[in-house]
């Protein structure tokens, strides 16, 4: 007669009302004391500080030299597509601080409504991503990782037509960040028609700027491509894998870009989103705070306790290092998130539930 051995499956109960309430109030603690300062000095010098808006401003000086006819690329340093050179003409016909100001403020109500939209109605989830250093860090620097990863989160959670994938194609042929090599094969894999609606709509959109700029434009901006990578180095500001050990870089991003492919096709929906947004920060040439933006997408379909430890701890992170957030990330990430096809009917539809609940 054999003696059966009832195995009981292990789970943590859900985290305290005073845990998440810590957790919270570690986020905005650590965003106010890290950022408060340069916040008043940005606004006691607005709006003469070239430090505000520095991205933004060089494709500002592109637009314009395109309505004068001059060349898009004179500065090495600008990697933006010609597509991008012709979405901000509007912004290069009015005052370079009220183009930033605008800019900063379209940032502002597109992550609340993302953000809302990810939680259902949760105006603790729009606080908690507007109080996000590198969200801070992004709208500072007129960087476009706002835009983008919103275009990321429709893509990844809205339906599954080609339309979800529309913002990211226009985006994506905009600022064609590196970071989004590892998403667009997890998109490829797992939300094809989504994919189809973002290359399709990259392609008529840079048809369309080719018609606008010329394909001279094009052929200067992958010039400026190849020179850019001198950005694979130390520098004020990279803190990537190239900004502490620029020899790795290139091997490090080979190296994760192979271990993506049988993850995304191995792993659950998921669980492999959770690895190509961690992914995406190792295989960029350079990475600054704002790089880690994208990982926000994972906090949605994280369980309630890593879901605390994150919010506990993400802010802290992604200031000291874009490099260590991504290892960290990687290797802990997918392990937190709630399987896609495993979980139960209810864990299913919580995937996009709110970031806090």
């Amino acid at each position: 007669m054999k003696i059966g051995i009832t195995r009981r499956s292990f789970s943590l109960p859900p985290p305290r009302p005073l845990a998440w309430a810590l957790a919270c109030v570690c986020w905005f603690a650590y965003a106010v004391l890290d950022f408060g300062p340069q916040v008043q000095v940005v606004m006691k010098l607005w709006p003469y500080s070239g430090w505000w808006g520095m991205d933004t401003d060089r494709v500002l000086v592109a637009s314009r030299a395109l309505l004068s006819g001059h060349s898009l690329y004179s500065d090495s340093g600008f990697l933006y597509s010609p597509l991008a050179v012709v979405l901000g003409i509007p912004a290069a016909l009015v005052p370079r601080e009220y183009a930033l100001l605008a800019l900063a403020l379209f940032n502002a109500l597109l992550a609340i409504s993302v953000s809302r939209w990810l939680s259902r109605g949760s105006w603790l989830a729009a606080l908690l991503v507007l109080t996000f250093l590198p969200f801070i860090n992004d709208v500072a620097l007129g960087n476009f990782m706002v835009p983008l990863t919103a275009a990321m989160a429709v893509a990844a959670f809205g339906p599954p037509r080609r339309r979800s994938g529309v913002a990211l194609g226009i985006v994506a042929a905009a600022i064609p960040k590196p970071l989004l090599a590892p998403y667009f094969v997890w998109l490829v894999v797992h939300r094809r028609r989504p994919a189809q609606g973002a290359i399709a709509t990259a392609a008529v959109a840079t048809v369309l700027a080719i018609a606008v700029t010329g394909p001279a434009a094009y052929l200067d901006w992958l010039h400026n491509l190849v020179q850019g990578t001198g950005s694979i180095a130390v520098w004020i500001g990279n803190s990537g894998v190239s900004g502490y050990l620029p020899s790795l870089a290139v091997p490090t991003a080979i190296l994760v870009m192979g271990l993506t492919l049988p993850a995304v096709a191995r792993a659950r929906e998921n669980r492999s989103l959770a690895w190509v947004l961690a992914a995406g920060i190792l295989v960029s040439p350079y990475a600054s705070g704002y790089s880690t933006l994208s990982l926000l997408l994972i906090l949605p379909i994280l369980r309630p306790w890593p879901r605390v430890y994150a919010l506990a701890i993400l802010n802290p992170m992604a200031t000291m290092s874009a490099a260590f957030v991504g290892v960290v990330a990687l290797l802990a990430g997918p392990a937190g998130v709630v399987g896609s096809k495993e979980a139960e009917p209810d864990e299913t539809a919580a995937t996009v539930t709110a970031l806090v609940t």
